[in-house]
């Protein structure tokens, strides 16, 4: 299904986004767009680009621009010719009366087959000032997969456009769509007057809301026929968070799954179990393991090792490096506490934090689905007691975990003086009779005398 932001009856998704783009664009004030991998950066270009978007939120005076959709992946060959010729020609495509604009067009034709290499900046130049003279509205140039062009090509196309911009800032103003802010891909400054445009409004794209991610959810539903529930679009939105791409495929693999399954398996008392059994086929899914690869891909060295270290209880964190993920909408905040933002991204990463589950271990605990297993067999239910200390333990497992540190960890440090040895030992049977083969004789969670637990994996 086409990824896009229109609704079947002309609304669209990513209201605020839109809103508070359009308030800097009002302005001419240029914008760069940054986000993970499919985040939507081509969708929400694609819909700027839409008159009808701008009447809707500038009303009359959305009349006075023109938006122009510029997909950098049409250039036929990143070089300053390429991109040159690409912009101007979608200035034609954009209206009947730029088509046939004298100027414009012989600057085109010049750009096509150029004499020199002088003529390229010159051809460029007079073909942007003939629109910019002669059309009445403000030109926005919507720049979208912008990150090669701006690395690969010539630093001189692009202080060209700061100089346009310069000459003529009442009547133009640039948007980009990249996967890291400009000032990040320019390594060796050679285009930094034209990234100085966008220093003060870099808007970060987060992934959708719980409530787009219902209304692309439904969209689904109505094209596909899919009978899904309310509580289906909550399991989409946990394992999804909110990342298009992975909406959809998240869709696909749970319709799937209904098609096949039972009536009484899918019934609404026994959803919830329905929903624990598509964990693997989730996990499996090749295009959301590609889309979870893209986002790990692009992340720098100290981020993927920050996010595989979100599981590791005595990990010191890097106070920069996740405020960097935080705004990356990578990581978001839950109590306090960072996480990342969809259950299918954390186990991915998690898969690449710790060895595999059943090969190499005969207990496991799943941070991400909650799930423990022992011989890849999911045990009995825990309670919530019994799931923060099995969580403690295997944090630090082959590690002395005494008591002070299970008493704060599973009931909180208000009940140091409350909880006694009594209480923790009753605990730690309990969670011994569902995960032990012979609670009598512990294997995996043993006593040192007198000082505490440790928790062996193998």
């Amino acid at each position: 299904m086409p990824l896009t932001l229109r609704l079947p009856d002309g609304n669209y998704m990513r209201r605020y986004d839109i809103e508070n783009i359009l308030r800097y664009l009002y302005q001419l004030q240029c914008v760069e767009i940054v986000g993970m991998s499919n985040v939507g950066k081509s969708a929400l270009l694609r819909l700027l680009a839409q008159p009808d978007v701008w009447v809707k939120e500038l009303g009359e005076a959305a009349h006075d621009f023109l938006p122009i959709y510029v997909d950098c992946n049409r250039i036929l060959d990143l070089t300053e010719q390429g991109f040159c010729e690409l912009v101007l020609r979608c200035l034609r495509e954009s209206s009947p009366e730029l088509a046939i604009l004298p100027d414009l067009a012989a600057a085109y034709e010049t750009l096509v087959a150029p004499a020199s290499d002088f003529q390229v900046p010159l051809s460029f130049s007079r073909g942007l000032n003939a629109v910019l003279t002669d059309e009445r509205r403000r030109v926005v140039l919507l720049f979208d997969e912008f990150d090669d062009p701006y690395q690969r090509i010539d630093a001189r196309v692009f202080l060209n456009l700061r100089g346009i911009q310069d000459r003529h800032s009442t009547e133009i103003a640039f948007v980009t769509a990249t996967g890291r802010p400009l000032t990040a891909l320019n390594h060796d400054g050679r285009h930094g007057e034209f990234a100085e445009l966008f220093s003060l409004r870099t808007w970060r794209l987060a992934p959708l809301t719980r409530s787009d991610t219902e209304q692309q959810v439904r969209r689904y539903m109505l094209a596909y026929e899919a009978p899904f529930l309310g509580v289906d679009i909550d399991f989409v939105f946990q394992w999804a968070g909110g990342h298009p791409r992975m909406v959809d495929g998240a869709c696909r693999v749970l319709h799937a799954a209904l098609d096949q399954a039972s009536a009484e398996q899918t019934a609404p008392a026994n959803r919830w179990q329905f929903h624990r059994s598509l964990a693997p086929l989730l996990r499996a899914d090749e295009y959301l393991t590609r889309e979870c690869r893209k986002i790990w891909d692009e992340c720098t060295p100290d981020e993927q090792t920050e996010l595989a270290a979100l599981t590791i209880a005595d990990h010191v964190a890097a106070p920069a490096v996740i405020d960097t993920l935080l705004r990356r909408h990578l990581l978001q905040r839950v109590e306090g506490r960072p996480q990342i933002f969809c259950r299918l991204l954390a186990e991915f990463v998690q898969g690449r934090a710790l060895p595999p589950v059943a090969e190499t271990a005969s207990l496991w605990v799943d941070a991400a689905s909650g799930d423990v297993l022992v011989n890849g067999a999911a045990v009995e239910t825990l309670t919530a007691l019994e799931y923060k200390l099995i969580m403690l333990l295997f944090q630090n497992r082959d590690k002395l975990v005494d008591k002070y540190q299970i008493v704060t960890s599973v009931w909180g440090e208000s009940y140091l003086n409350e909880v006694d040895d009594a209480r923790i030992e009753k605990l730690i049977s309990r969670l011994r009779q569902k995960i032990e083969p012979d609670p009598a004789n512990p294997r995996f969670l043993t006593t040192v005398r007198g000082r505490g637990y440790r928790l062996s994996v193998a």
